[in-house]
C-alpha cells in the first residue's frame, strides 16, 4: 500500500484532491487483496483436514477414525472461518456506506470545476471493490458449509 501511495504522490494528485473517495478505493483494494491471501491460506489448510476426514470415513472401526482426526485443528479452522465471514460482511457493509454516502456527493458534485468525470470513475472504481466484496462473502459462505459438512461427517464417524 505504500509503494501504491508513493506512485500516486509522484504522479498526478489532482483526481484525489477532486474526488478523495479515490483514496478509499487504494486502502479497499490492499484490504481484498490482504484478505484474498488469508483466505487462501486458510482454505489450502482446510482442504488438507477435509481430505483427511474424508479419508479416515473408510475406516471400519471407531477408534481407528477417532485417533486420526485433529479435532484442535479443526476447531481452530472453523474457529478462522467464522472470523474471516464476520470480517468479510463487516467490510462489504463498509463498502455499502461508503457507496451511498459517495453516490450523494456525487448527486451533488463541488461547484466551480469539473468534477464529474473523477467522480463518476471513483463511483465504478468503489461498485467494482463491491462486486469483490460480495464475492468473497460467497466464499467464506461456501467455506463455512463444507465446514460444517465435515464437522458433521466426523462426528459421525
Amino acid at each position: 500500500m505504500r509503494d501504491r501511495c508513493q506512485r500516486l504522490w509522484e504522479t498526478d494528485l489532482s483526481g484525489v484532491l477532486t474526488d478523495p473517495f479515490s483514496l478509499f478505493v487504494i486502502c479497499l483494494d490492499e484490504l481484498w487483496l490482504q484478505a484474498q491471501d488469508v483466505v487462501r491460506a486458510v482454505g489450502g489448510e482446510f482442504n488438507k483436514m477435509e481430505r483427511t476426514a474424508l479419508d479416515l470415513a473408510t475406516f471400519s472401526t471407531e477408534s481407528d477414525a477417532d485417533s486420526r482426526h485433529d479435532f484442535v485443528g479443526l476447531h481452530n479452522i472453523a474457529k478462522h472461518i467464522i472470523y474471516l465471514k464476520e470480517n468479510s460482511e463487516a467490510a462489504s457493509m463498509t463498502m455499502s456506506h461508503l457507496q451511498t454516502f459517495h453516490q450523494k456527493l456525487l448527486n451533488h458534485p463541488p461547484q466551480g470545476h469539473d468534477a464529474m468525470p473523477t467522480m463518476q470513475m471513483t463511483s465504478q472504481m468503489l461498485a467494482q471493490k463491491a462486486v469483490q466484496f460480495e464475492v468473497w462473502k460467497l466464499r467464506m459462505t461456501s467455506l463455512e458449509q463444507r465446514m460444517q459438512n465435515i464437522i458433521n461427517l466426523v462426528n459421525t464417524l
